[in-house]
């Protein structure tokens, strides 16, 4: 099961389960493999302004951590079946104060150092 928490989501296709994770490592091998700022096409992304061929690129990097075999025609086949895969991760990514917070991440105002 994905941990959305992490920025994890989980498809399956037929008798296949992906798990896709947006995390720096995944920035990283998108940002190699495109040339683009990672953190500007995923908002991007998110606001559907993005091309198909860096959704599949992103699909493919979220691919990376649980399936290293993965290729570029599995990003394409995970996005045939369900485009709204990018946005789940995406998504799970980046929760909301109060879903930080109750993990223990949020910052307490007034507890900064530096």
């Amino acid at each position: 099961m994905a941990n959305s928490f992490k920025g994890e989501a989980s498809i399956t296709i037929g008798a296949k389960t992906w798990t896709l994770v947006c995390d720096f490592n995944a920035m990283a091998e998108f940002e190699e493999a495109t040339g683009k700022d990672a953190m500007n096409a995923f908002e991007k992304a998110e606001e559907g302004g993005v091309s198909i061929a860096d959704l599949r690129h992103m699909v493919h990097a979220f691919l990376k951590q649980h399936h290293p075999e993965a290729t570029l025609q599995d990003a394409g086949n995970i996005m045939s079946e369900d485009v709204a895969i990018v946005a789940s991760v995406l998504a799970a990514a980046s929760p909301t104060a109060a879903e930080a917070g109750d993990l223990g991440n949020a910052q307490k105002s007034g507890n900064r150092t530096g």
